[in-house]
Parts: structure tokens; C-alpha cells; sequence
């Protein structure tokens, strides 16, 4: 009986933890996208760009300045420690936030270009 509690306990804890993690890259993705600058839209864009022009090297110093400016945002605002910067919780709520980024730069290039986005 106390067996089975234990591993009925333990398998809600592991089943928990993944969900719990991915709740909490959420929160730290939605506090850098409330706190995303222009700047960090530019260099998304600059990004985007050279990537397209297959500048491998010249967006991967892009890209490694992005992922510097989000990491020191989500310390400074959204109650990151530096030692989660290299975790999966982290690395997840950077891939929503890097998407949120390139969706702006996306429709802003076609607002320009005046096309209806719906």
C-alpha cells in the first residue's frame, strides 16, 4: 500500500515537472516580450536578414547579441537567475520569445509593403 502511494506520488511529480517548466517558460517569455525594446526588434531583423542572405557568420554574431540582450532582460526583469540561462525552461521561453520577434518584424514588413494581413 505505502509502495504504491509512493510510486503514484512520484509519477505525478515526474508527470508535473515538464508542465511546470513549460508554465514557467511562458511566464518568462510573456515578461521579455512585455519588455522587448526596438533595438532587440532590429536586431531580430538584421538577423532575419542576414540569415536569408546565408551570412552564417555574420548572424551568428547577431543572434549570440540577442541571445545576450534577452538573457541580461530576463535576469534584470523577469526574476531569471544567470543559472537557468542555459536550461530547457530558458531555451524554450527564447524560442517564443525570438517567435514573437520575428512575427513583429514580419507584419511590420507588410504593413509596409501595404498588403492586408487578414
Amino acid at each position: 500500500m505505502i509502495r504504491t502511494l509512493f510510486l503514484g506520488l512520484a509519477a505525478t511529480c515526474l508527470t508535473a515537472a515538464p508542465a511546470l517548466a513549460q508554465d514557467r517558460s511562458e511566464r518568462v517569455a510573456t515578461c521579455m516580450i512585455s519588455h522587448a525594446t526596438e533595438a532587440d526588434i532590429a536586431q531580430m531583423k538584421q538577423l532575419m536578414l542576414l540569415a536569408l542572405q546565408e551570412k552564417k557568420q555574420e548572424a551568428t554574431g547577431v543572434l549570440g547579441t540577442l541571445m545576450l540582450t534577452a538573457g541580461v532582460n530576463a535576469s534584470g526583469n523577469c526574476g531569471v537567475g544567470f543559472n537557468e540561462v542555459g536550461t530547457p525552461m530558458f531555451e524554450y521561453a527564447m524560442r517564443l520569445y525570438g517567435e514573437h520577434l520575428g512575427t513583429v518584424v514580419l507584419e511590420r514588413s507588410l504593413d509596409a509593403m501595404d498588403l492586408p494581413m487578414q
